[in-house]
């Protein structure tokens, strides 16, 4: 196998920039045997056997994820990785067949959906990838050990595959192992995302604002509008690094929005008290 080599790199940093490199490697590939379409780490992969120098498995990686680009008809990502394929020899069948799916795609808006109760595991599994990568990005500021996230990474696998009315995020794997530095970690993420935290116990949640979101879209996708500004909203999120998810509130709500941070028992205590919330308007 190839190694890393940097002009200047000392030889320790060298050995640790691989070692991470193979650690995060072996992760993202248990990930895949849950999640085999997982888009998040086959792209990760595709990136991490270029950078040790092996080729070809970066290649099939790539083709993989391309291949699932092509089956959802995601051409904003398609463009964005064709340049990539090009790289490859494109005599190669299946770089070519790759390229010659992605470039057929035609332009379509992908609208957000409010996630069905009936669908919830496989909506669970579709979206734990943005909670993988809310754990990587701990895990590169040295906010988690490879230990920790090991250990989060395997919680998420395995609780996305189970319905439920908890939300499956990092926040809540890191509070169900008792993580001593959640504190530090929901300060280093707001900060990193530009997201105020927020204690939602201090609001009274009104029925015409929470219901610009349905139930399991709460659940599932872990935010809450807890507020309104104006016609703006406020919206409490346990995942301030998820890009899509924020596209996804502002396209279901037609709002313009202001995110804040929850703490995975605050937005239970949220979740429950709208769940009541919802009964007493059904009865």
């Amino acid at each position: 196998m190839a190694k890393i080599e940097k002009a200047g790199e000392p030889a320790g940093e060298k050995k640790q920039t691989e070692s991470d490199i193979w650690n995060a490697i072996g992760q993202f590939e248990k990930i895949l045997e849950v999640m085999p379409n997982d888009r998040f780490s086959l792209e990760t992969l595709a990136d991490a056997y270029e950078k040790i120098g092996d080729h070809t498995r970066a290649k099939d990686y790539l083709v993989r994820y391309a291949d699932v680009l092509a089956d959802e008809g995601d051409e904003d990502a398609a463009r964005e990785i064709l340049p990539k394929l090009r790289q490859f020899d494109q005599a190669d069948p299946d770089i070519k067949d790759a390229i010659v799916r992605l470039e057929g795609l035609k332009s379509k808006k992908v609208m957000a959906e409010i996630i069905d109760s009936d669908q919830t595991p496989a909506s669970r599994q579709g979206h734990i990838a943005a909670e993988i990568s809310f754990a990587w990005n701990l895990l590169q500021a040295k906010k988690l050990s490879q230990e920790d996230y090991s250990l989060i990474v395997h919680d998420l696998s395995e609780n996305s595959g189970h319905a439920g009315e908890t939300p499956v995020s990092t926040l809540h794997a890191l509070r169900d192992r008792n993580y001593a530095g959640i504190d530090d970690i929901m300060s280093f993420a707001a900060t990193a995302c530009n997201v105020p935290m927020i204690c939602l116990a201090n609001f009274e949640l009104q029925k015409e604002t929470f219901t610009l979101l349905s139930w399991d879209f709460m659940v599932n996708r872990g935010a809450i509008v807890f507020e309104t500004l104006g016609n703006d909203i406020l919206v409490a999120i346990l995942n301030p690094y998820d890009n899509q998810l924020k596209q996804d509130v502002e396209g279901l709500t037609g709002r313009d929005c202001h995110y804040f941070l929850a703490a995975s028992e605050d937005f239970d205590g949220a979740l429950g008290r709208i769940k009541k919330l919802l009964t007493e308007k059904n009865n």
